[in-house]
C-alpha cells in the first residue's frame, strides 16, 4: 500500500467520522429542544409579557451570498414571585412594541421563557424531518469512514 493510499484513507475516515458526529449532534440538539418544549408544556408556568422592543437581524451567508433575516422581540414579564425577567423571542411571529404575549417558563429558570405560541405549536413533522436528516448524515459519515478504514488497511475491514 502506498503512502498516498494510506493518507487518502485516513482523510476519508476522519471526514466520515466528522460527518457522523455532525449527524449525531443535530439529532441530540433537536431531541433536547423537543424535551425542553415538552417540559414547558407540562410543567411551565404562564405569565403575560409585554413587547418592549422589536428589531430585525440580518446576516449574509458567505458561501451562498444569500441574505437571511430574523425578526426578534424583547419581552418583559414578572414571574409568579414578582421577579422581573427579560427574554428575547427569536420566533418568526410578527410582534409590535406594546403587544401582550403569553409566555411559559420553568420554575427556577424564567430566563428560558418562550412565547406560548411557540411552545404549543405542533412540531412532529419538523422533528421527524430533522431526525431523518441527522440519520442520513450519520449513515453517510459511517459509510465514508468505513471506506477510509478499508483504504488504510488495504481493503480488509477489521
Amino acid at each position: 500500500m502506498s503512502w498516498a493510499d494510506a493518507a487518502a484513507g485516513a482523510a476519508s475516515a476522519g471526514a466520515g467520522l466528522l460527518l457522523a458526529a455532525l449527524g449525531a449532534a443535530v439529532a441530540v440538539q433537536r431531541l433536547r429542544q423537543d424535551a425542553r418544549l415538552r417540559r414547558l408544556r407540562a410543567d411551565g408556568l404562564s405569565a403575560e409579557a409585554e413587547v418592549l422592543e422589536t428589531y430585525v437581524s440580518t446576516h449574509r451567508h458567505t458561501e451562498t451570498r444569500q441574505v437571511h433575516t430574523d425578526r426578534r422581540a424583547v419581552l418583559r414579564f414578572r414571574t409568579a414571585d414578582q421577579l422581573p425577567v427579560r427574554v428575547e423571542d427569536d420566533g418568526d411571529t410578527p410582534r409590535a412594541v406594546g403587544d401582550r404575549v403569553k409566555v411559559r417558563y420553568l420554575p427556577g429558570h424564567p430566563e428560558g421563557a418562550l412565547p406560548a405560541d411557540t411552545v404549543d405549536r405542533p412540531r412532529t413533522a419538523a422533528t421527524l424531518g430533522a431526525l431523518l436528516g441527522a440519520a442520513a448524515l450519520l449513515a453517510a459519515g459511517l459509510l465514508v469512514a468505513a471506506f477510509g478504514v478499508a483504504l488504510v488497511s488495504g481493503g480488509v475491514l477489521p
